[in-house]
């Protein structure tokens, strides 16, 4: 074969090529990089794509990281700063939980604490970089107003620290002021305080001590039930049994009613019954047994029931009590009497355990005085005398601001004090006491003087809304060889006052359970536009309060079929309204029983369906909501319709109110919807942040509305065959609202601020304990000095924890820090593995290559110039 010119210059330049070609490839490695294209080699461009993606994963998950971490150093910072606070306050707290200040120094400390307080709420709303750090995702609005409501809400800020790793930061003002602690107990007592009656009037109780000097110590465990509920005279053989009516809900949510009787006589002491065996009863009512106990039942150092749920992380026991030694003569089951508002007219003592300030529903038209145990000339009528705006009446208070509008006379029987010393009165002639616009307490107390004291033997007083009758014809205990001065009154004394308020010659309900009797009849606090409840809404199965959302069904714990509920309000515009929720499984309604007409058009007597309603305007469905599935926002939708009901339009109102109506029918659909509609820029109701129902007047200040909400069972003791009350429709509430029930001395719920609150206003008013004032005021359920300190433990545990969680998050963001970096350096080392030049390899192999290139290119010079002239 004949190798040619061109071929050769084919080949040559080929070579030439593909060795200069290797020689740029090296020379590009040069700048650090194998490759410059993809398609140069796909397996390493791909690999290096990953690897880019997965470095700039990383670097931005460490950027999220390190920030995450800054906010958790100044959350870490201003807790620190909350737990020295809370240290200084505790350090202040005891020194004012000390009985030993006067006026001034207490108030000093409580001046201190004020400042303290503040210096919380300065930290509750820190903010860096324009965050408000405790607010939750709200991070740009202060999260906590003055008063310690909160704005923010409990949502976590979060940083994605990958695709599959996203980490919370922020601590909420909810969690950290707010929430609840599982390990921690709910704790409720009694805010009476109890003193041994035989020790405080042994002049009276003791017959070996005729002028024994009078001592004031707290009743303890170990003394005799005739020790706690007194006696009026000194044989301790004599006394009727005492019959105990309870009201509460066990651990378990379960509400209960229990009425039983414990022996008061004794011949033998060391037989006698005990405060203890009343302690263990109720303990026993709340479902202690011989082999385990849920609840531990004891006395505080003041005499005081304090009942404490061995299960930490429920909030469910209540509980109030009373009880008296009257036997209702008509009552069937034997035990007291079945309907508890008899003891108002019973003349019959009435021991209590659990006062409020709240104003009860109107139960009684009659009532009758009671002799005092320990001074038989003294005769007090059993009711606290207070305005329809629940103040204290006074002698000059009008008896139109006492009694409702329609007593128009009080009848005044029953029988006249003493003629002389020990000599009984006569049965007075019933006087018909007429009621005007200017007559006062006063008139009364003169109209009291004159009917049973017709020989000028009767005195009337009147302290703190109390009438008190004295009979001065009762003769003193005479005991051989005795100073008169110290001798007790302990004759007889025929003086019984009997009042009875009428209209028109017929006797109504004008008297009012005193406060210490009433249970769940009681209205609303009010505050300026705002009506409360003092019960939160706890539902059984979480422990957590409950929402607009919630079923009452679920926080009742038990079916409502069969409950009906009495309301008694003054609407917007101060109109009385009174009505009944009635629950059933076939459709809830409500029904209104007063007034008969509203607005021109007759709305008494006709059930109305409770609708669930969606959306705002509100739209409804046609059909009656079965009893456990009501809500607590159709709960609050009744209620508005109620609270609004004068300014409802006469068309609307004929709409709705009207037995036949059928709310799928496009007008009566329309007729409900705008009564909600309307009930709702005028009232707003719902839950606020401790689950207690809140209803706000929204256009006028102080409002007009008052508002009580209560079974239509509640005065009901009726005992079964078993001696039982039953737990079915008739036996007990399933829900509470508003309650004169035993104070809460602590509970697995935190609200930071309001329990600070009430730690300060303890201080002021120098509670030390449970109800430690006279004053008829929100003091009365101030849990006191002495369990604020039990409190505060509780919050500063809680503030520990939530501060200990954060350190966590912290150091779970520096842990990632320090991993996201070990695994960028690896990262990086992998690709530079993949991609970098290796540059002693590239120069070797750029040698390798030149030295080649020059031969070649001398061969190729030397063959191109070989020619016939070199052979010959």
């Amino acid at each position: 074969m004949r190798i040619g010119t061109h071929s050769r210059f084919t080949t040559l330049q080929y070579q030439q090529n593909k060795t200069q070609s290797g020689l740029n490839n090296v020379l590009a490695q040069m700048n650090g990089l194998k490759i410059q294209y993809g398609y140069q080699n796909s397996t390493i461009f791909n690999k290096t794509l990953a690897l880019d993606f997965n470095i700039n994963t990383l670097t931005q998950s460490k950027e999220l990281a390190t920030n995450a971490l800054t906010f958790t150093k100044h959350t870490d910072t201003a807790l620190s700063e909350l737990t020295k606070s809370m240290d200084n306050f505790k350090t202040k707290l005891v020194q004012g939980a000390n009985d030993i200040h006067s006026e001034t120094s207490r108030l000093a400390i409580a001046k201190d604490l004020k400042a303290i307080r503040d210096h919380f709420l300065s930290i509750s709303n820190t903010s860096v970089g324009g965050e408000f750090i405790f607010g939750g995702t709200a991070t740009t609005k202060q999260p906590f107003n003055a008063d310690g409501t909160y704005n923010g809400n409990g949502d976590t800020l979060s940083a994605l620290l990958s695709s599959h790793n996203l980490m919370s930061y922020n601590i909420t003002g909810k969690e950290l002021f707010f929430g609840s602690d599982n390990d921690k107990n709910r704790v409720i007592s009694t805010n009476i305080p109890k003193f041994n009656q035989s020790k405080l009037n042994p002049k009276i109780m003791d017959p070996l001590h005729p002028t024994g000097v009078s001592e004031e110590v707290h009743i303890k465990a170990s003394d005799t039930l005739r020790d706690l509920v007194g006696d009026n005279d000194a044989d301790p053989s004599n006394d009727p049994a005492e019959v105990f009516y309870i009201t509460g809900r066990k651990p378990d949510g379960t509400a209960f009613k229990s009425k039983f009787s414990m022996n008061v006589a004794y011949t033998d002491k060391n037989q006698a019954t005990t405060v203890q065996d009343l302690l263990d009863k109720i303990g026993r009512e709340f479902g202690n047994t011989e082999v385990g106990k849920v609840v531990d039942v004891t006395l505080n150092e003041w005499g005081e029931i304090e009942i404490k749920d061995l299960t930490g992380g429920r909030s469910n026991i209540e509980f109030t009590m009373v009880s008296s030694s009257y036997q209702d003569p008509n009552n069937r089951d034997g035990v007291g009497t079945q309907n508890i508002d008899t003891l108002l007219n019973s003349g019959v003592k009435v021991n209590t355990y659990v006062q409020s300030p709240y104003l009860g529903t109107l139960t009684n038209n009659s009532i009758t005085s009671v002799e005092d145990y320990n001074d038989h000339r003294i005769h007090t009528i059993p009711t606290t005398f207070r305005t329809h705006t629940n103040e204290l009446a006074k002698t000059n208070t009008f008896l139109r601001d006492i009694f409702p509008a329609g007593v128009d006379s009080i009848r005044l029987s029953g029988t006249g004090a003493n003629t002389a010393l020990d000599t009984a009165g006569a049965a007075v002639n019933p006087v018909d006491f007429a009621i005007n616009a200017t007559t006062t307490v006063q008139d009364l107390m003169d109209q009291i003087k004159a009917t049973y004291g017709a020989n000028g033997n009767v005195d009337v007083q009147f302290s703190d809304g109390k009438i008190i009758v004295v009979d001065n014809n009762v003769s003193k205990k005479n005991p051989p060889d005795q100073d008169e001065k110290e001798l007790p009154y302990i004759g007889s004394s025929s003086l019984v006052v009997s009042l009875t308020t009428r209209n028109g010659g017929n006797a109504i309900n004008g008297f009012r359970n005193d406060y210490s009797v009433e249970f769940d009849r009681v209205g609303f606090s009010r505050n300026g536009a705002i009506l409360t409840s003092n019960v939160s809404q706890v539902v059984r199965s979480t422990n957590e309060y409950a929402t607009m959302e919630t079923k009452l069904s679920e926080v009742a714990g038990v079916g409502l079929d069969g409950h009906t509920y009495n309301f008694e309000v003054k609407d917007v515009n101060g109109i009385e309204v009174k009505g009944e929720i009635r629950f059933s499984n076939g459709g809830s309604v409500f029904v209104i029983q007063s007034p008969a007409q509203m607005n021109g058009q007759n709305i008494a007597g006709i059930p109305i369906p409770i609708l669930q309603a969606n959306g705002n305007p509100p739209q409804v469905a046609g059909s009656a909501t079965p009893a456990d599935d009501v809500t607590y926002q159709q709960l609050a939708d009744t209620l508005g319709i109620v609270l609004n009901l004068s300014n409802s339009n006469p068309g609307d109102l004929t709409n709705v109110f009207n037995a036949a109506a059928n709310f799928n029918n496009p007008a009566e659909k329309l007729s409900y919807e705008t009564m909600l509609g309307n009930a709702k820029r005028n009232v707003s109701i719902g839950l606020d942040v401790d689950g207690k129902l809140e209803i706000k007047d929204l256009n006028r200040v102080p409002t007009r509305m008052e508002f009580m909400l209560y079974d239509t069972r509640s005065k009901d003791y009726a005992l079964d065959a078993n001696g039982h009350i039953t737990t079915n429709v008739a036996g007990h509430p399933a829900l509470t609202f508003q309650a004169n029930s035993a104070i809460v001395a602590d509970d697995p719920h935190v609200n930071f601020f309001s329990q600070i609150d009430a730690m300060i206003e303890a201080l002021e008013v120098g509670s030390y304990r449970p109800g430690g004032t006279s004053a008829y005021d929100s003091s009365m359920r101030n849990p006191g000095v002495q369990n604020a300190l039990l409190v505060f433990d509780h919050l500063a545990d809680h503030v520990n924890k939530i501060h200990t969680k954060n350190g966590s998050q912290g150091n779970a963001f520096s842990y990632s820090i320090e991993r996201t970096e070990t695994l960028i350096v690896q990262a990086k080392t992998l690709r530079s593995e993949t991609i970098d030049t290796d540059f002693a390899e590239a120069y070797l192999q750029f040698s390798t290559l030149s030295l080649n290139y020059q031969a070649m290119l001398s061969t190729i010079g030397k063959i191109s110039q070989l020619s016939l002239v070199n052979y010959l």
